[in-house]
């Protein structure tokens, strides 16, 4: 059963996971200097807690919705956020739609993948 307690221990993993794994998949596409790999790890610190958070609020309260559902339409809207951001303020960022939607598949199926094992 989630408790408040897990749910902040699960947000905080996940930020952190995926502030590694998008900071790693930012330098792979070549993504550099620190005003744009700080933009990365902003844009993560605004979006990642609240696709967590709505997620487990959904389990924590036992809302009759379906769980898939609620997970793709957080990630689409970090997605959506995530490019806007990045179109707007970063320098290197080639792409912010394609770079948005790519980081977050990758941290995702990392994440799912590290779940599973």
């Amino acid at each position: 059963m989630m408790t408040w307690g897990l749910l902040l221990k699960a947000m905080v993993i996940s930020l952190t996971m995926t502030l590694a794994l998008e900071l790693i998949y930012a330098l792979l596409w070549g993504v550099r200097g620190h005003h744009d790999l700080l933009t990365a790890a902003a844009v993560n610190v605004l979006t990642n807690p609240i696709v967590v958070f709505v997620y487990y609020y959904i389990r924590i309260r036992h809302l009759p919705i379906r769980y898939g559902w609620v997970t793709l339409g957080m990630e689409v809207w970090a997605v959506v956020t995530e490019a806007l951001l990045y179109r707007r303020f970063a320098r290197s960022v080639s792409r912010p739609w394609l770079f948005s939607l790519s980081a977050n598949a990758f941290s995702y199926a990392v994440g799912e993948l590290i779940n599973h094992l």
